[in-house]
């Protein structure tokens, strides 16, 4: 384990091509890495990781870094990264991911976040700025957005509790869930199945081939429905407005109208009246 004086702001960086990053925030200025094998390589995996600490203006730069055996031009080969990194550090530390199988648990509050993983699960407690995460057909699930961003999953699960912020989401194959929802958000899926499960305020806005659409409205929360598909089933439980907000500002003011617009080629789409979403 290495421990870094970390006043100010903190930027943890991890390069890794498998293997696991559980990082954990507190209320204290230093953080720590540790490096625990999990594979059959054992020790032999931790020599091949390098950890640096760089102090930057205002704050601190954490690298966790697998150094590459073969390089030719732009390719790099790096082999086997059994081992997990277990990282405390500072709320609000800005976090960048980029991996091929490595798994990403993060419990407590971080602040910028961008992730790029091929397979590795995603799991996040609270992004208080913007969000970037992409991964193939790893899932994702995060606990509250509040700044907003966007979330790509191919043929993984997407998963959301709470989003305070603009949200833009994408699955192909993948089913998308989201809690309360109290910003604009533009979602779209191929075959994936969509779960709205409360609209609160934003501007909503659905598109989906093939999968099937639920919307849950939440008590007191007017709307303006736009909903259509081709040959899928159509079902609201909710009065419709005639006329659409004027504005999407309109739309976000409490009180407000909120627009629903969704659309599908074959996939069922029902809107039903919802209660607050749990915050456990």
């Amino acid at each position: 384990m290495e421990v870094f004086d970390t006043p100010g702001s903190v930027s943890l960086q991890f390069r890794l091509p498998s293997g696991r990053v559980v990082v954990t925030t507190a209320d204290q200025p230093q953080t720590s890495v540790e490096l625990v094998p999990i594979g059959r390589r054992g020790p032999d995996a931790i020599e091949n990781v390098e950890v640096t600490c760089v102090q930057r203006a205002g704050g601190h730069v954490i690298t966790v870094d697998e150094k590459e055996r073969i390089r030719w031009g732009p390719i790099r080969i790096s082999w086997g990264g059994d081992i997990e990194v277990r990282v405390v550090c500072p709320h609000g530390a800005d976090l960048d991911l980029s991996a091929g199988s490595t798994d990403l648990r993060a419990a407590g509050e971080l602040g910028e976040v961008s992730v790029r993983t091929a397979s590795g699960d995603i799991r996040l407690e609270t992004v208080t700025e913007k969000l970037a995460v992409k991964t193939a057909s790893g899932d994702i699930s995060i606990d509250t957005i509040e700044t907003g961003g966007s979330a790509t999953t191919v043929s993984g699960d997407l998963g959301v509790r709470q989003i305070e912020g603009a949200l833009t989401a994408r699955s192909v194959s993948g089913d998308v869930r989201i809690g309360a929802i109290q910003a604009p958000l533009m979602l779209s899926t191929t075959s994936g199945d969509v779960e709205l499960q409360v609209v609160e305020a934003g501007d909503v806005r659905v598109q989906s081939v093939s999968g099937d659409i639920r919307i849950g409205v939440g008590r007191g929360t007017r709307v303006f429905i736009d909903a259509a598909s081709v040959s899928g089933d159509l079902q609201s439980e909710l009065g419709l407005m005639d006329d659409e907000p004027a504005s999407a500002e309109q739309a976000e003011d409490s009180g407000a109208v909120v627009p629903l617009h969704v659309k599908t080629v074959s996939g069922d789409v029902k809107i039903v009246s919802a209660t607050r979403v749990s915050a456990s």
